[in-house]
């Protein structure tokens, strides 16, 4: 039999005419499964029976395989092998997504309805089903999968975000890292993480940022001897500095600066700016010199490749990585903060 007669070929003739493509964001694709999975897969541990131990064995193996891979897959240098990988995790989401939604719809017109809702007791089935749609997803793995969407971009900032609570639409968060002592960049990260929670979470009411938690004091009347007639040391705050317009690094270019004696380099990945320094960790080398293909940048030394969102390596070497630095925008123009000053008296924090 020719492999144009093969039962696949036959079921992708058959499924490209009658299934519409529904496109939905590539970034969803693992972030949605990895949290999905990784929640449920504690549900199963507490729900399986001694009689379902093989089928909770392959679905360990099944997630942290299918995890695996696409950590593998979002490491990858070569945006062109990443958009071939998402797009056939997309193909075969349409096809699953499509078979099941007319499953369900042909169950509720039979009235069997409960049938959907037994089978959704099951932990896995209901993996299955919150991975397409076909029942609610709880409050905490909605905001989760909605802020895997944009943790990359905190992340490329020098942020994190910590997910404390969720109730009744209003969910409750610690914003943590560069969003500390920089009023611009912590609005900046403020308006995108509340943007992003409105846009996919249902039912989002509110955000609620709860300050960052500090290291407890020493007891009260104990003075360690070390500190004794020493000065506590000043707290520091970032120095902005004005670079340029906005409009002076579009989508998909970067550009370098010389912004107070230190060599940094400014790259806008899909309207988003970042900034590293220019200098490749290991070799020394100007980084604008190399090839970039939004988001990674390649070495033009030794062809290290980096993330320009995030300084991590992306060709899943060890090694170390790009010093991010933290970046605001305010007027249309960039302002970046190589330095730090005194936080007392030191006056106005942008340059």
């Amino acid at each position: 039999m020719s492999s144009q007669d093969s039962p696949a070929r036959r079921m992708a003739n058959v499924t490209t005419r009658t299934v519409p493509v529904r496109p939905w964001g590539r970034k969803r694709v693992p972030a949605t499964h990895r949290t999905i999975i990784e929640r449920t897969r504690g549900r199963a541990e507490c729900s399986m029976t001694a009689d379902q131990g093989g089928a909770e064995a392959e679905f360990q193996v099944a997630a942290q395989q299918l995890d695996a891979l696409v950590r593998a897959f979002e490491t990858i240098p070569f945006p062109e092998v990443r958009e071939m990988a998402f797009d056939l995790l997309q193909a075969v989401d349409t096809l699953h997504r499509a078979g099941l939604g007319r499953l369900a719809a042909l169950l509720h017109a039979q009235g069997q309805a409960q049938l959907l809702e037994r089978a959704a007791q099951d932990p896995l089935i209901h993996a299955l089903f919150l991975l397409y749609d076909l029942v609610p997803s709880d409050e905490l793995t909605a905001v989760e999968t909605a802020l895997d969407l944009i943790r990359p971009y905190i992340h490329g900032h020098g942020g994190e975000v910590e997910v404390l609570e969720v109730t009744a639409g209003v969910v409750h968060l610690r914003l943590s890292g560069a969003c500390e002592g920089c009023s611009g960049a912590a609005t900046t990260l403020k308006r995108g993480v509340e943007e992003t929670l409105r846009q996919h979470v249902p039912g989002f009411t509110e955000m609620v940022v709860h300050e960052p938690e500090r290291p407890p004091l020493p007891e009260r009347n104990f003075i360690p001897l070390t500190v004794v007639g020493q000065e506590p040391p000043p707290l520091r705050r970032p120095v902005f500095h004005s670079v340029a317009p906005t409009a002076d690094v579009p989508p998909g270019t970067l550009r370098a600066f010389d912004v107070d004696g230190a060599q940094v380099l400014v790259a806008n990945v899909a309207g988003e700016l970042y900034a590293v320094r220019n200098t490749c960790p290991l070799s020394m080398t100007p980084l604008h010199l190399g090839n970039f293909t939004p988001p990674i940048i390649i070495c033009p030394c030794q062809n290290e490749a980096y993330d320009v969102r995030s300084g991590k390596r992306a060709d899943a070497q060890a090694g170390p990585g790009l010093a991010v630095l933290p970046i605001a925008i305010v007027d249309a123009t960039i302002q970046l903060a190589v330095n730090t000053a005194p936080l007392i008296g030191a006056g106005s924090a942008h340059g």
